[in-house]
């Protein structure tokens, strides 16, 4: 070949081999990096690049698409759209994949190590936003939540760090919430429709301003939260919400200095000082007491809270009421009052509310948490169709017999009567819930939740038992908080350590018997570890026994409710 012809047969060449490329950009999306993951197990792919943006371009139709690899459209596409799964087969041709295009920040959680419960273990975290922003960031995590762990779709908590060898933490803020080095990823696996508890918070700052908001315009009086959907080592996770944690910075509590100033107390117990029922000793040595777990300041000091439950608990009526107001912000009590019974948060009374003091000398209020068993659900997601009921605690019961001028039932009866003609309509609650499932599921969450939880086929019926359970509720609710106050009849309480039940043997092999220290009826449940019910029955001073036989050798729970009270305990069962 000459010269001539050979310098001309490349030119050619490199023509073609352009003019191919030029061909193959023309009908070819490519997707920016770190806006897609990819779940090679489940043939899983989600991005959450723009199809607005891919719309507006001049590919038409759209036959490939640049991700890791080019992939071929099985049909080639004039437009994409959120929430609709794409057949898609990568370039060798042999493996199909599932494209799925949302408007959710798509998180990355990369590790070696296993996942416990503690001590965190260090991995990397990114997350990319549809508006192509990105955290990138090295982290430590670990799981979070009690029975929640027993969950296949576990919840994490995250720890942001400067590096991995100093491990020394750094703050970040995430989705236009707070900057901090502490954070949640809650997975919500038990609650069907994955978004109660972000609607229950978001109600929460509509009923509710913290009482010293003038002196602290920063404070906040519970979290927010934000979804997001997780892939973790590869492995997709579904949805989940970014969730912001209840601590002393979230609140602007005083910081403690030569004296405690600043309290914050969790509730973690269906029973006890948490729900003032129960008044035991307290020990400065340890940081759990009566259902409460101590969370600030540092140094452990129960004496404050331990006399704040003892006043409501044993003070005379007079007494508590001409001077409950100087121990709680009545505001506040009314307002919590309102929520609970407006969600039925069952799992609300004292376990999962956090109790908190701004500075010394002030009052206690409530920040609610932890809100998946609320709005017709218990906290194991199973529909609890009760709609006439008032939940309430020790602290509720005495409340609701102050019939004072400008006492809690007359403030009751006049927050509700506002709240009904603004936040708590039942256009504006369906609403929301309705926003937040069009949200997600416009997103395509619910069609990838059921790909990899079995147990997860949420839909509009959900949604609909809701709305029929919400109507039905406030109409409940409206005849009970406008009802006419009755004067306590009670004189003098004196309760220190009470139990309303005693569970014998423990452990047990057969019949479980129980001695009850009222008349009332109690209503008796027995959970597995994975918070399953197994057995339930009603229960009295007649009928004292339950039946377990048939159940497997092993650890459980216990569960005892009447009249408005919890109790729970573990009972071993051995055969």
């Amino acid at each position: 070949m000459s010269l001539l012809k050979e310098s001309f047969y490349k030119l050619n060449l490199v023509f073609i081999l352009l003019f191919s490329e030029y061909v193959s950009s023309m009908d070819t999306i490519t997707v920016p990096d770190m806006m897609f993951s990819i779940d090679h197990e489940k043939r899983l792919i989600v991005t959450n690049y723009d199809v607005n943006l891919i719309n507006s371009s001049r590919i038409r139709p759209k036959a490939f698409i640049r991700m890791d690899k080019v992939y071929e459209f099985d049909d080639a596409v004039e437009n994409l759209e959120i929430g609709i799964e794409y057949q898609i087969t990568n370039s060798a041709g042999n493996s199909k994949y599932g494209l799925h295009f949302t408007q959710l920040p798509i998180i990355r959680i990369e590790t070696e190590s296993k996942i416990v419960d503690e001590p965190r273990v260090m991995a990397m975290f990114i997350m990319v936003e549809s508006n192509k922003k990105k955290t990138v960031s090295d982290i430590g995590i670990e799981y979070r939540g009690g029975w929640s762990q027993n969950y296949p779709k576990k919840s994490f908590r995250i720890e942001f760090l400067k590096d991995t060898i100093t491990r020394k933490t750094r703050n970040v803020s995430l989705l236009d919430m707070r900057s901090d080095d502490d954070w949640n990823l809650q997975g919500m696996y038990n609650e069907p429709l994955r978004l109660r508890s972000k609607v229950c918070f978001d109600l929460w700052k509509m009923i509710h301003i913290l009482h010293y908001k003038s002196q602290e315009p920063e404070a906040v009086n519970g979290i927010e939260m934000k979804y997001a959907e997780l892939f973790l080592n590869g492995s997709y996770q579904g949805v989940y919400c970014v969730s912001e944690r209840v601590d002393r910075k979230q609140l602007k509590l005083k910081k403690s200095d030569n004296k405690i100033r600043g309290e914050l107390y969790k509730g973690i117990s269906w029973g006890g000082a948490c729900t003032f029922d129960l008044l035991p000793d307290y020990n400065n040595e340890t940081d759990v007491w009566g259902g409460l777990e101590y969370e600030y300041p540092e140094k452990i000091y129960w004496d404050n809270i331990y006399a704040f439950v003892d006043f409501v608990i044993n003070e005379t009526d007079e007494q508590f009421y001409s001077k409950y107001q100087s121990f709680f912000n009545i505001d506040n009590a009314v307002d919590y009052f309102i929520f609970l019974n407006l969600l039925r948060a069952t799992d609300n009374m004292g376990k999962n509310i956090y109790i908190a003091k701004y500075d010394a000398g002030q009052q206690y209020f409530y920040i609610p948490w932890d809100l998946d068993g609320t709005f017709g659900i218990m906290w194991d997601g199973c529909r609890d169709n009760v709609t006439n009921d008032l939940l309430t605690n020790g602290f509720y019961r005495r409340l609701w017999h102050d019939c004072s001028k400008n006492g809690f039932r007359e403030k009751l009866k006049a927050k509700w009567e506002h709240l009904r003609d603004s936040v708590v309509t039942i256009e504006k609650l369906t609403g929301t819930f309705q926003n937040n499932y069009d949200y997600l599921n416009e997103s395509g969450v619910y069609q990838r939740e059921v790909l990899v939880w079995d147990s997860c086929s949420p839909g509009p019926q959900d949604l609909q038992y809701m709305f029929q359970w919400i109507e039905k509720r406030l109409e409940y609710l409206d005849s009970r908080f406008s009802e006419k106050c009755e004067q306590s009849k009670i004189v003098n309480r004196n309760i220190k350590k009470r139990q309303i039940f005693k569970c014998y043997p423990n452990p047990v092999s057969s019949i479980a018997k129980f001695d009850f220290q009222s008349d009332n009826l109690f209503q008796v449940s027995i959970f597995d570890n994975k918070g399953r019910l197994l057995l339930s029955d009603i229960l009295n001073n007649k009928k004292r026994q339950i039946c377990v036989d048939k159940l497997a050798a092993g650890i459980y729970y216990l569960k005892v409710r009447s009249d408005g009270v919890n109790r729970a305990e573990k009972i071993i069962i051995q055969k």
